[in-house]
């Protein structure tokens, strides 16, 4: 710290030891990142039941009994946390399914006990077929069933990054022969289940057929020759063999009842890269009227007993708790490794920054912390995964949604409450809820708490796709300096367009919220170390400046105390190899003032640009764009995004023109991205802006994914506008 102050260079720590997020040792298991469990009970209606509930898992892990696996964030406590949530009893049909017989690929009959008896961390192996067959597990019956749904659950075959190595599906016959497709499964790193139209049918075998292998995620530069860890590990290399090893699935169930589709997903468990993509080929189904929905959360005492005399017919109950992901921040060495706090809980991201920061400030001097010394606190790409729980959930679902959460709450676990539009829509409130907070607790208070000990903030987002929920534009509109990533690419196959966006974004919350600095991770690059000179390097920062960019931050610099050592010390096998022991570092400056100079003109005046593109309500930027450009981008007019948040509280007519207090000026606002869908209070204000005399470009959207908006009142507004 006194180093940099005697030196006037700016120093910055990252929000946790590691680059994501915001975690450590000291956060106890209370403020720990939470997911949604369960148990059910099933009892008659018309006769008093009086008995101990089983409590739902403890186990540490991304859903009910499976463990926390990913490689990414390793389980830092041994001692389960649970907390009762809810209570709640809904009636049920009478239901039952035949027993089949169960066979692999080669014709063996399985013993299913292990795929149905709730817990994911027992199963079977599965043998390969014969050459060139798939791997099928096939269910037999004596007479015709008829199925609505089903459930898998392949343990490691998602990971946070990545495509899954396998593509299961399910298909059904009535001859052994010939085989209909009924549906696909979208794996994840929990099960997964499917739902559709009603299928009879004697046979039904699930078959995994192995993905393509993706494209390396790294190449070699210029004139270098790939490592063989570049492009053939992780998701590509189990692709590339999952037709030649056996399966693990630890869970497989075939169901006559209707379920939510993939309401792991919609639930918050997993990340879905598009959710207005799951269950639109599933048809509308009547659930359980949520006015039957009864809550019995206070007649659960402390024990887990319970005293209820039913109505009269069968009920479930569902008892709801909450337990520990055990997710942590990382990379960091074990003595500094400890849990992800709860980023949807402002007063726990409080405490946190309050413990870790205080770290900082008893070790440095009073006058070396905030206006010198240490300056600034950065928060990389968040990395954590799913998480769908946190302490104050109701209370902020009925602020943020307004409406009581609680009818609707076995939806969570699956059950189509009302209809499935209607469960499908209070999944989406209550994923809304969450990327809500997650700008607002965890992206705001670190902004509050920074800024009052007289620091800046650098803030990145989500930068790759969809590792997380939350709209990477609201999570940066809290930072001094919104940031975005551009990792080093070849000129083969150039930047990936997921980058694009991210900087697009990074750029845009500048311009809208008034950051006149917009950074970018620059340069990053993995497995190729000293592999890059300035030719190579200069078109991708020249791109980071056409995208708005006018900060590049060179990931990374490693510093090299050592002459005697060569070619030094180095961030593993991440980062641009940036530093003085680079082969072209004495001849260095002039590229090195290139960027500078650029950099510091980019920051001068205000950027123009003709048309706000609103993305929509769902997806955030590098999801909606994470795999291709946006198509339907102005191609003679400059454009910046525009997300939800800025077009409800920042954006203003100034007659035609609509303007932020960043000094932004549109002429015009288009509907893009996921705007298909629209919330009524979006619609509401569109048309207020229109009103006013702003100019909307776009298509109608034809419905709202939200169970909050009244149906009459929202297709009138459309025939208005």
């Amino acid at each position: 710290m006194s180093e940099a102050d005697r030196l006037g260079l700016e120093l910055s720590v990252a929000s946790s030891p590691g680059f994501s997020e915001t975690g450590g040792p000291w956060v106890k298991p209370e403020d720990g990142l939470k997911k949604i469990v369960w148990s059910t009970t099933v009892v008659d209606g018309g006769k008093h039941f009086s008995g101990v509930l089983p409590p739902p898992p403890v186990v540490i892990g991304p859903f009910q009994t499976a463990i926390n696996r990913d490689s990414i964030g390793k389980v830092a406590v041994d001692t389960p946390f649970y907390r009762d949530i809810a209570l709640v009893a809904y009636p049920i049909a009478e239901s039952a399914m035949m027993l089949a017989t169960v066979k692999n690929a080669l014709g063996a009959t399985i013993d299913v006990a292990s795929l149905l008896d709730g817990d994911l961390e027992t199963g079977i192996s599965l043998p390969v077929g014969a050459a060139g067959a798939p791997v099928t597990v096939v269910f037999d019956y004596a007479k015709p069933q008829s199925l609505q749904s089903a459930t898998l659950f392949i343990p490691g075959a998602k990971s946070i990054f990545g495509n899954a190595a396998i593509a299961p599906q399910l298909e059904a016959s009535t001859d052994g022969q010939t085989w209909r497709k009924i549906a696909d499964f979208t794996l994840s790193p929990v099960p997964t289940t499917i739902s559709f139209a009603p299928v009879t049918a004697t046979q039904f075998r699930v078959i995994l057929l192995p993905t393509p292998p993706e494209p390396p995620r790294w190449t070699g530069a210029p004139g270098t020759i790939a490592r063989g860890s570049a492009t053939a590990s992780g998701p590509a290399k189990a692709a590339a063999t999952a037709s030649a090893k056996p399966f693990r699935i630890n869970d497989l169930r075939l169901s006559s009842l209707p379920k939510v589709d993939h309401f792991e997903f919609k639930a918050g468990f997993a990340i879905a890269a598009d959710y207005y993509a799951l269950g639109n080929l599933t048809p509308e189904e009547k659930g359980i009227d949520p006015a039957k929905v009864i809550n019995l959360t206070g007649q659960l005492q402390p024990n887990g007993k319970l005293d209820w005399l039913p109505p009269a017919g069968k009920w479930q109950i569902l008892r709801l708790g909450s337990s520990l992901l055990g997710t942590t921040n990382h990379p960091a060495p074990k003595e500094a490794t400890g849990l992800e706090v709860d980023k949807f809980d402002g007063a726990a991201v409080r405490r946190y920054l309050d413990h870790y920061l205080g770290m900082y400030r008893d070790t440095a001097l009073p006058s070396l912390f905030g206006k010198r010394g240490l300056r600034g606190i950065l928060t990389d790409s968040i990395e954590v995964g799913a998480a769908n729980w946190t302490p104050r959930m109701f209370e902020q679902f009925e602020r943020l949604r307004g409406y009581d959460a609680k009818p609707w709450l076995p939806a969570l676990a699956g059950v189509v409450i009302g209809s499935r539009t209607q469960s499908d829509q209070f999944l989406y409130d209550y994923r809304r809820t969450l990327a809500d907070l997650l700008a607002t607790e965890h992206y705001g208070t670190i902004a509050s708490v920074a800024h009052a000990n007289g620091l800046k903030v650098y803030g990145e987002a989500l930068e790759d796709h969809r590792p997380s929920l939350g709209d990477d534009m609201a999570m940066r509109r809290y930072a001094d300096v919104p940031m975005a990533a551009l990792w080093a690419y070849g000129p083969q196959e150039g930047p990936r367009t997921t980058y694009l966006a991210d900087m697009k974004g990074a750029s845009s919350v500048a311009h809208i919220y008034g950051q006149n600095i917009a950074g970018a991770e620059s340069l990053t690059a993995a497995m190729q170390p000293y592999v890059y000179s300035p030719a190579n390097l200069r078109p991708i920062i020249d791109l980071e400046f056409a995208y708005g960019i006018n900060l590049p931050i060179i990931h990374t610099s490693v510093h090299q105390p050592l002459d005697s050592k060569f070619p030094g010390l180095s961030f593993f096998f991440f980062g641009q190899y940036f530093n003085r022991h680079e082969s072209w570092a004495e001849m260095a400056k002039p590229w090195v003032d290139y960027m500078a100079r650029n950099a510091f003109m980019l920051q001068q005046g205000c950027n123009a640009a003709d048309v706000a593109y609103f993305y929509g309500e769902e997806a955030p930027l590098t999801s909606l764009y994470g795999d291709k450009l946006v198509a339907d981008a102005p191609t003679n007019n400059a454009f910046d995004f525009i997300n939800a948040d800025a077009l409800m509280n920042v954006v203003s007519n100034d007659g035609s023109d609509l303007v932020t207090p960043g000094g932004a000026r549109y002429r015009a606002l288009y509907l893009g991205g996921s705007s298909q869908r629209m919330t009524l209070k979006m619609l509401q204000r569109i048309a207020e802006l229109a009103d006013q005399g702003a100019t909307i470009v776009g298509l109608a959207p034809n419905a709202t994914p939200s169970l909050a908006d009244a149906p009459d009142e929202y297709r009138n507004l459309i025939q208005r506008l």
